[in-house]
């Protein structure tokens, strides 16, 4: 038990019901403390945190633990009768209760769904985002939203600048799409099907694949899953080659839903719209609030974190989790990165965070012995960026199948685990691992066979060179309407699988949130757009350490 005078530990989570007496804290919220402190001191820093919110309805943790809880819910959405049946922007009632605020405030935005004929919705299910911008002080911040499972939602967003910041309302992904989504993944193992390319001498064959044996006119198959790192994968016999023929992997283009599906998933989605232009004005009785360096908080503070995760101001990210005290630049990134070899691992969007920090330490981008000239080229292959001389190593390497990408050679395909297994022991190497877009258009139980895998290796790792520092990269939001994959319902799944498979690491590996600065800033391709928005966010992950 807490008493007025306990000592807690720095960096702990805390149960406020361990507390007594003077805490009128809500029975088993979590809070973070990064300073020795008392059950006085713990109640002055809940009222810095925005209360934990949390059911399968919502929640305002960074990342949701009871996503899962709502597949059977949405399984039953196996097709829709026309477009004005579904929920519609246009005829919705989003509304905020006042328009006036000062800083700190919480604006509460209610919200009523209605269908294209003017129908109230009476379900929930519904993916819907909150957010402020101000584009004249290059602002934003993300919100979150509760849906009450009746057609009402309610949104939350915290005033964090004084102006006149624009409230953003956004339809992400409508339950029909979700569930229309997961029968197919369900059913079919990918949203997407692969093409495999099968040669001998002269002769080509050509097949789909998945990670299930279920691909519609195909009757025989190559398991392919030893070749996959004992990750399941299988595609069509060719009818004239072998299995052992299989030779290049790519993307399709071939979709397992049908074409009205299709359409459907492309084009109705992210509807956004203006609610109102708010005036915000300082706080009087403002007092400022100095964040601890990310070098003082705790890895297991990242995977209990409460949106917002930060803001843009000026163009620039500002955690809200603690303060970045490293510069990007050349001297400070040599100095913390010598001797540490530095492993990134996913797909085209970690390849993106290689990149500038390789360009920032002066490094040669190679793949086997070929330099890379023009960094705006896309590859997709094991790529390394070493100086021996200085201690510099960095290296980036594509996650195992479904992988979708242009024509790629099988054998340069390798396992995440068996990447990070070839770091040298005693070394405080850092590993950066991402999984992401790619596996989106698989299954919560595929992915998680991906976590596992690395998972081991990680573990492995940690055993022989116990001061490495692991680090993963969250999902981010992305709206282009190439992809078809319901992302703000994918990513609180994933996010929570993440959650669960690191869940006794979370003391030794750091969890960066991309969601709420990618929601904030409106993102809509795949690589982030944002002016040097990769920077920004690997110079905010090396701040944990550096």
């Amino acid at each position: 038990m807490c008493k007025a005078t306990t000592k807690i530990p720095s960096n702990q989570i805390v149960r406020i019901s361990m507390c007594k007496a003077t805490t009128k804290i809500p029975n088993n919220q979590i809070v973070w403390v990064t300073k020795q402190s008392d059950c006085v001191d713990i109640h002055a820093l809940y009222q810095l945190r925005t209360r934990v919110v949390n059911s399968k309805y919502g929640s305002n943790l960074t990342i949701p633990n009871r996503a899962l809880e709502r597949i059977n819910d949405f399984l039953q959405y196996t097709d829709f009768d026309n477009y004005p049946s579904l929920v519609n922007i246009s005829t919705s009632l989003v509304s905020v209760r006042r328009t006036k605020f000062r800083v700190g405030d919480e604006i509460i935005v209610d919200i009523v769904l209605y269908n294209g004929r003017g129908e109230r919705a009476t379900v929930g299910g519904d993916m819907l985002r909150v957010w402020l911008r101000e584009t004249t002080l290059k602002a934003s911040v993300a919100g979150y939203v509760i849906d009450h499972g009746n057609g009402s939602y309610t949104g939350f967003v915290k005033a964090i600048w004084a102006g006149n910041p624009e409230l953003m309302f956004s339809i992400g992904n409508i339950k029909e799409h979700i569930g229309i989504y997961v029968n197919v993944v369900k059913r079919y193992g990918v949203l997407e099907f692969q093409r495999a390319v099968f040669k001998r001498h002269n002769v080509n064959e050509t097949t789909s694949c998945s990670v299930v044996p279920n691909i519609p006119d195909v009757q025989k198959y190559c398991n392919f899953t030893s070749k996959n790192f004992n990750l399941p994968y299988f595609c069509g016999k060719p009818e004239s080659l072998n299995c052992e023929d299989w030779f290049i992997y790519e993307g399709s283009g071939i979709y397992a839903c049908n074409q009205k599906h299709e359409s459907f998933f492309r084009n109705y989605r992210n509807l956004k719209k203006t609610v109102a232009v708010l005036n915000i004005l300082e706080r009087v009785d403002s007092t400022q609030h100095l964040q601890d360096s990310c070098r003082d908080v705790s890895s297991r503070i990242t995977w209990h974190t409460t949106n917002p995760t930060g803001y843009f101001y000026n163009g620039l990210w500002q955690s809200s989790i603690c303060k970045s005290r490293i510069q990007w630049e050349y001297k400070h990134y040599r100095k913390c990165l010598r001797n540490r070899p530095v492993l990134l691992t996913g797909d085209s969007t970690t390849r993106n965070w290689f990149t500038p920090l390789a360009q920032l330490l002066r490094l040669k981008i190679m793949i086997e012995q070929s330099q890379i000239h023009n960094l705006r080229r896309k590859w997709h292959t094991f790529s390394k960026a070493v100086n021996a001389n200085s201690g510099i190593s960095l290296y980036w390497s594509p996650h195992e199948f479904p992988f979708y990408s242009n024509e790629q050679q099988t054998e340069y395909m390798r396992s995440v685990a068996s990447r990070i297994d070839e770091l040298p022991s005693n070394k405080s190497s850092i590993v950066i691992l991402h999984w992401f877009a790619h596996l989106t258009r698989t299954t919560p139980k595929r992915y998680r066979d991906h976590i596992r895998s690395s998972k081991k290796a990680v573990l492995r790792l940690l055993e022989r060179s116990p001061n490495s520092d692991i680090f993963i990269k969250g999902p981010h939001s992305f709206t282009y309407e190439k992809f078809l994959e319901p992302f703000d319902y994918v990513s609180g799944v994933y996010k929570q699988i993440l959650y669960e498979e690191f869940r006794d690491s979370h003391d030794k590996v750091y969890f960066i949130d991309q969601w709420d600065a990618t929601v904030g800033n409106e993102n809509e391709n795949v690589h982030p757009t944002f002016p040097f928005f990769n920077e920004m966010m690997l110079n905010f992950l090396f701040s944990f350490i550096c």
